[in-house]
């Protein structure tokens, strides 16, 4: 308890460590200099902060340097084409090289016109802006639904209703026949 109180020069009485005057005498306490820190010291604090900011940048910039000479960033976001299957087709043939510049990015276009079929929503299916479970949901398709559907990539058919394409629902999701739907 030593530390939290001083004793008044004057008279001899203890007072708190904060006051400013004895309260026996009255007499007025010298002040205390500052304790001042330096700003090295308060900097380390936020070294992992900064660490992390740090690396997050880099992944981002490695990301967008992956994106940019036209490999796929993540293993998710690669598709193997199998033979036989209906694909949409791509006008660019094969990814550039490292290092070579990157040709500009073409719209889809399809060798032929793509197949065209009806299915039905099977259950409450939901329907993404990509082909994948990370997509965000455009659209809600109600069980018994009847949708166009015409092509089908890593599972996933595009969806069209009314002549406007809404986005991607999961092959599972979508039946051709009417007996399958669940109530």
């Amino acid at each position: 308890m030593g530390g939290s109180y001083k004793q008044c020069s004057q008279c001899g009485k203890r007072a708190l460590s904060v006051a400013t005057r004895c309260p026996g005498c009255g007499h007025e306490f010298p002040s205390e200099p500052m304790r001042r820190t330096s700003p090295a010291a308060n900097l380390g604090r936020f070294l992992p902060l900064v660490a992390l900011a740090g690396l997050l940048l880099v992944g981002a910039l490695s990301r967008a340097i992956l994106a940019h000479t036209g490999r796929p960033a993540a293993p998710e976001e690669s598709s193997a084409i199998a033979p036989g299957s209906r694909e949409e087709t791509s006008s660019v043939a094969a990814a550039p090289r490292l290092g070579a510049t990157a040709p500009a990015p073409s719209p889809k276009v399809t060798a032929a016109a793509p197949a065209q079929e009806q299915l039905i929503a099977r259950t409450w299916t939901k329907v993404r802006n990509r082909r994948s479970t990370k997509g965000e949901v455009e659209a809600v398709l109600l069980p018994g639904d009847t949708v166009v559907v015409d092509s089908l990539s890593r599972g996933w058919w595009r969806v069209a209703l009314e002549g406007e394409v809404l986005g991607y629902a999961h092959e599972t999701t979508l039946v051709t026949d009417a007996a399958a739907v669940k109530p």
